[in-house]
């Protein structure tokens, strides 16, 4: 069984606290942001990585599920890849003409995505949601995107920043009921350019009807579907989710697992729609970028010699089945819900106001037995057997900890 560490993060919270004057939030990234209710037990910042685990700045080990929110699907350091890395980096980085990596590496993707037809290369997820987004105004000529789920801060809309004119152009609508989408058509159907969807995690497997209705839906009205995989890709299935659902959108854009942790995305799509990306120019100085293409070259062999997905779903399978088996053992209104490899955890007591802060300890009792969870639990081709093991023991005694205190009563 996994047993509580003495641990200190003294030094971690030291830096943060100094951060806070120099970087907004001590971070460039909201969801790493240190919670102040774990100061003393959440590490603020990490170090090193090796497989499936982490260390912190003051030399904490944990077995880590959060995989830098994502990316990393085959492990940190993963030879293959950082070999590749670095033998392109002492060719050169970033050129004056393209690199025959961009040309290799999206024949490949042409070649494991169903909707691929053509391939450009970014290097966030965000920034190329938003080039899908321009790419069907232009093939329309119509301004309204239809949204579901987050495209990344560049295309979020609902908060302060953006002006009233640019909000009327996005519309957020739920995941999994075509209803509301279809009377959006009804009602403004010369309006809709495109219908932008991210799948949802807890409910992901609404997409089986879902995705099939909005691809109706916009043939019917001459709109775009374009599917954000930017986190299914290289998870749900390597083609993402249109893969693992049967459903082929117009555009799609692929990052995180496509390069294993070097910043990499790309928008792909059906060639008619492509090609309006001259005229309405979307061009990055870094979307070349030899070491992140290197790196997604390596990650789709791997991919290609080894049963990566299986394997996410194994683990994520045993690690869901493992915390239940708990849960029902100590009576604890808490579980997994979602696809293996992207499963959501979750608190469920009747008193819903609770759930947050049952999730907040829950996070602060497995830190202390050298666990790093996020809401969403990312499995990675490094976490063995024996691994999801420990983690399940140390997450039974996070649970019969919070038990003993009466948090559930």
């Amino acid at each position: 069984m996994a047993t509580t560490v003495e641990r200190s993060v003294e030094r971690s919270w030291a830096l943060r606290d100094r951060a806070e004057g120099v970087i907004p939030l001590a971070t460039q990234t909201h969801s790493k942001a240190a919670r102040e209710a774990l100061r003393g037990v959440e590490p603020c910042y990490l170090v090193r990585g090796e497989g499936c685990r982490v260390w912190d700045l003051d030399g904490n080990e944990y077995i880590d599920f959060r995989n830098g929110l994502g990316p990393i699907s085959l492990g940190y350091r993963f030879p293959a890849v950082d070999e590749a890395v670095r033998r392109q980096m002492e060719r050169g980085m970033i050129f004056s003409y393209p690199h025959p990596l961009e040309v290799e590496v999206a024949e490949r993707l042409v070649e494991v995505i169903p909707c691929a037809e053509r391939v450009r290369f970014l290097k966030t997820g965000g920034e190329a949601m938003a080039a899908t987004h321009r790419l069907a105004r232009a093939f329309t000529g119509r301004d309204l995107i239809l949204t579901s789920g987050y495209h990344g801060w560049v295309n979020t809309m609902s908060r302060t920043g953006v002006p009233e004119a640019t909000r009327q152009t996005c519309r957020a609508l739920p995941w999994g009921d075509a209803g509301p989408y279809a009377e959006a058509f009804e009602t403004a159907p010369e309006a809709i350019a495109g219908v932008s969807v991210a799948c949802g995690y807890a409910d992901v497997e609404k997409g089986h009807t879902f995705l099939a209705d909005l691809r109706g839906l916009t043939e019917k009205h001459g709109a775009v579907l374009i599917f954000d995989e930017i986190v299914m890709g290289f998870r749900l299935r390597r083609g993402g989710g249109q893969e693992y659902f049967g459903v082929t959108p117009d555009l799609a854009v692929f990052a995180k697992g496509i390069s294993n942790g070097m910043p990499l995305s790309c928008f792909v799509g059906r060639a008619e729609v492509m090609e309006t990306v001259e005229e309405a120019v979307v061009s990055s100085t870094f979307g070349g970028d030899t070491l992140g293409l290197a790196a997604a070259q390596a990650v789709l062999e791997v991919y290609e010699q080894e049963d990566v997905i299986g394997t996410l779903w194994a683990r994520g399978q045993q690690l869901h089945e493992g915390f239940r088996a708990h849960c029902e053992r100590l009576n604890v209104p808490a579980g997994f819900r979602g696809a293996p490899p992207v499963g959501q955890l979750v608190f469920s007591h009747p008193d819903r106001e609770r759930n947050a802060d049952l999730f907040l300890r829950f996070n602060a009792e497995v830190l202390k037995r050298g666990v790093m969870i996020y809401s969403v639990c990312y499995t990675s081709f490094s976490h063995s057997e024996a691994d999801i093991q420990k983690t399940v023991d140390a997450m039974g005694e996070a649970l019969e900890a919070m038990v003993r205190e009466g948090m559930f009563d």
